[in-house]
């Protein structure tokens, strides 16, 4: 019997680093459902809390419809703050380990300063090229596509751009 051996071709450094995955998200919305119970006790508690009795029915009806739309209301906003994209915190999360403080570990140069990017990025500097390099990445950076959302590519993509002539302008 002779034995076959298969070789692998070594992995690239883009397919051994898988992209991180966060909880953020879930850890925001547990938090909005906590607001949301406490808001809405709040709101009970004022709604029925005094003489009750003596008030009209009329403007017993007024005040828990008002206090109905007023939790609704609360409700809303806490969902919408929690689903709130933070550039930042998905840098940190996502980016930072290859691009920390606008540098890049990687590739000597290729930093997120505008003047690198006018350089080194496919289209130049612009959100354009950015979100297509987030999106599809290069060599060894991934492609986010599919492991961000698409609220959160387009946040990055401006955050990027501003922070290019912001706190990275003069990294090299």
């Amino acid at each position: 019997g002779q034995s076959y051996q298969i070789l692998a071709a070594p992995l690239t450094m883009y397919q051994q680093i898988e992209a991180p995955k966060t909880n953020m998200k879930k850890f925001l919305l547990a938090g909005s459902a906590v607001l949301n119970v406490l808001l809405v006790v709040a709101l009970c508690f004022t709604a029925f809390s005094g003489n009750n009795l003596a008030r009209a029915p009329q403007m017993q009806m007024t005040r828990r419809a008002a206090m109905g739309v007023g939790a609704a209301g609360m409700g809303l906003a806490a969902a919408r703050a929690a689903r709130a994209v933070n550039p930042t915190s998905i840098f940190e999360t996502n980016c930072g380990a290859c691009h920390q403080g606008g540098g890049n570990n990687i590739i000597e140069g290729h930093t997120l300063s505008k003047t690198a990017m006018e350089q080194y990025l496919d289209g130049g500097w612009n959100k354009e090229a950015i979100e297509y390099q987030i999106r599809n990445g290069k060599g060894p950076m991934p492609a986010w596509e599919g492991v961000l959302s698409e609220e959160e590519i387009k946040a990055m993509t401006e955050w990027v751009f501003e922070q290019s002539t912001g706190q990275f302008k003069d990294v090299n």
